[in-house]
């Protein structure tokens, strides 16, 4: 396989940047068809800037976006830092691939002890559940004989969470310097 293609395939293997774990929504820009968007399936929110939640309703099974052809601007310019790195050949595809099944099963982890604590509500972004969670679980503490079984289960998904963002900002969100410049070009 050739860089380009292993970088391409990297994504049908991910989709980490679409279900809610790189990102919590995604804004639209001036040149989106907020309308088309719409007629597509995508619940866009009009309260400030145009956006539309993650995990993104387009995002199949197998990876694939549903409205490939039609995404927006943001899901067109985003580049993974991971990504960037196979086609600038500083990492192996086979690395990628690798390091890409670690995270997914971090997630996993994140979204098993999300369950354990109640939250069971898979269309929203993990941060957005996470701090949902922690929120409730300090503001009304648990009471009775699983206090100390949800605390700890809070614990160890604060701990799962932290873990994960670490890999998310060491892995595969870009340089914010990378994208002042391509935003300039």
């Amino acid at each position: 396989m050739s860089p380009s293609s292993d970088s391409s395939a990297l994504c049908l293997v991910c989709g980490l940047c679409c279900d809610g774990t790189l990102f919590g929504n995604v804004e639209l820009q001036l040149a989106d068809d907020t309308d088309q968007l719409k007629a597509l399936g995508l619940p866009i929110s009009s309260r400030g800037k145009p956006r539309f939640p993650q995990p993104c309703r387009a995002l199949g099974a197998d990876c694939r976006c549903a409205v490939y052809a039609n995404r927006p601007q943001q899901c067109r310019a985003f580049v993974c830092a991971l990504l960037q790195a196979v086609e600038a050949q500083d990492k192996t595809a086979e690395a990628a691939r690798r390091l890409i099944r670690r995270t997914r099963q971090q997630a996993e982890q994140v979204r098993n002890l999300l369950r354990a604590l109640g939250d069971t509500d898979e269309r929203r972004a993990l941060a957005k559940r996470f701090q949902g969670v922690r929120h409730r679980l300090e503001t009304q503490p648990p009471e009775g004989p699983d206090r100390e079984s949800q605390l700890d289960t809070l614990a160890e998904l604060t701990l799962a969470v932290h873990e994960l963002q670490f890999a998310l900002r060491r892995h595969f969100y870009p340089d914010p310097t990378d994208l002042a410049s391509s935003a300039e070009g």
